[in-house]
Formats: C-alpha cells, sequence, structure tokens
C-alpha cells in the first residue's frame, strides 16, 4: 500500500474513532426530561397559544442553558394550580408564593401592571381600592389572592365582585356597560379592546378611565423539583446580563406598544 493509501485508512479510522468517542460521551450523559410548564389560558401579549409570548419566551430562555425543554399547558389559573398541587405537571408559571402552593418558587421574572378599568363617562372616583366596594366589579381569576389583603378582604364583603379565567369576556363586560369595573392588566386589557372593536363586538368611541390603584405586581415560576428552580434562576440572571431578556420585550413592544417590563 502506497504512503498515500496508508494516510486515507488512518485518516477513515480516525474519524470512525472520533465519532464513536463523541457518540458515547453523548449517550452516557442521560438527556433531560421535557418539562411540562403551565401558563395561564391565553392573555395575550403574555401568554399564546402557539408556544408563544413575553412569558413563554422567556421561561424558554431561561431553561434552555441547563439542557430544558418545555411543553406549554394552557389552562385557566385555577386549574394550573390544581394540576400543579397533583404533581401532574412540573411547574407552573406566572404564580406568587402568596398563592399558599407547595413548591421550589423561582425568583421574581415578570410583572403585571394592574389597574382598575371603568367607562368615563360614568364618572367613577375610583382614588382607592375602598372605592371598589359598592361597585360591580370583576377581577381577573386569583386576583383577591394576587392583589394585595386589602383588595381581598374587598372582594369578600362585594356581593357584586366576581372573577372570571376568560378575560376577553370580562373586557367585553365593561366595554358594553354590564359592569361597573374591570381589573386586570393593562397590556391584557388593551389587547383585547382592540380585538373587540376590530371584530365589531364593542364600540369604538367609548372613552376608558384608568385608575392605577396598584402596584406592579411581580410573579415567578414554580417547580416541583427545586434543581430546575435553580437552573431557572441561573438562566434567568444570564439572559437578563446578555440583553436577550430585553430583546423578548422589544419583539413584542412593536406590536403591543402598552406592554410595561
Amino acid at each position: 500500500m502506497t504512503g498515500t493509501g496508508l494516510k486515507s485508512v488512518f485518516l477513515v479510522v480516525f474519524a470512525w474513532l472520533t465519532g464513536a468517542f463523541i457518540w458515547g460521551a453523548a449517550a452516557g450523559e442521560p438527556q433531560k426530561p421535557e418539562l411540562k410548564i403551565i401558563f395561564s389560558q391565553y392573555t395575550p401579549p403574555y401568554v399564546f397559544e402557539n408556544g408563544q409570548g413575553i412569558v413563554v419566551d422567556i421561561v424558554r430562555a431561561a431553561l434552555a442553558p441547563a439542557g430544558y425543554r418545555i411543553t406549554p399547558v394552557y389552562v385557566p389559573i385555577g386549574r394550573g394550580v390544581e394540576l400543579f398541587a397533583e404533581r401532574k405537571v412540573d411547574g407552573t408559571a406566572i404564580i406568587r408564593e402568596s398563592s399558599g402552593l407547595a413548591a421550589s418558587y423561582s425568583d421574581p421574572f415578570m410583572q403585571y401592571h394592574n389597574a382598575a378599568f371603568s367607562l368615563k363617562r360614568r364618572g367613577l372616583v375610583l382614588s382607592t381600592v375602598a372605592d371598589l366596594k359598592d361597585k360591580a366589579v370583576v377581577g381577573f381569576q386569583n386576583a383577591s389572592v394576587f392583589l394585595g389583603p386589602e383588595f381581598g378582604a374587598m372582594a369578600a364583603a362585594n356581593t357584586a365582585y366576581k372573577e372570571l379565567a376568560n378575560q376577553e369576556t370580562q373586557t367585553l363586560m365593561l366595554l358594553l356597560g354590564r359592569i361597573d369595573v374591570a381589573v386586570m392588566d393593562s397590556g391584557i386589557f388593551h389587547f383585547y379592546r382592540q380585538k373587540l372593536i376590530a371584530e365589531g363586538r364593542a364600540p369604538a368611541g367609548e372613552d376608558i378611565q384608568v385608575s392605577t390603584l396598584f402596584p406592579p405586581t411581580p410573579y415567578q415560576c414554580a417547580f416541583v423539583d427545586p434543581v430546575v428552580r435553580d437552573a431557572f434562576n441561573r438562566g434567568l440572571a444570564a439572559i437578563r446580563a446578555s440583553g436577550r431578556y430585553d430583546e423578548i420585550y422589544r419583539s413584542y413592544v412593536g406590536r403591543y406598544l402598552w406592554v410595561n417590563q
């Protein structure tokens, strides 16, 4: 065999051995399981039921460096708490420790800007949470838990208070004058208002009064496994430091200009 032939054989054998080594090393590391993570049911621009949305993108990006992939599970907030408590999922996004759910909680990773929305023509004076006590108010699901003890006490005492999982219906009820006040995030309200107007289901000329009765509400993720929680926290810090976190927000701000971080 010529020198050239020996060299060719050597290269083939070397390539085969290298490939076998790499494959063996990869096989030696068990693939991390795909995580079932709960997201609130269709709350744009934070969650769309197509694997997109600010919250979905942030959770996915924070877990990716540790090798985790996610399978979103879209359910109402109340049902999500039940599924987590039954350990039928690996984690849930957009929750707070005040929920009382036994879990490994992450660092806060996003916040909602909740407000009280009313029709301007009604002239409601809403300066404090106490001003809601005699109004027909519809809050988002579990608002009485997430918005603090004062709001929770008002909700318990107000017989005209209720909560809805469907925030499109919540927005429509306000725009049609069926309730006095809708309590929800400003980004979600504006998304649904424009959608309902575009569909001809709500009037376009109705002026809205926005009463900022609540500070921004920080939210966390909750995980069954504290190892996953720690990986999420590390990944969250990394995407904030790299600018990826802000990039995710900016990608939606172009379409939803009222979204706040």
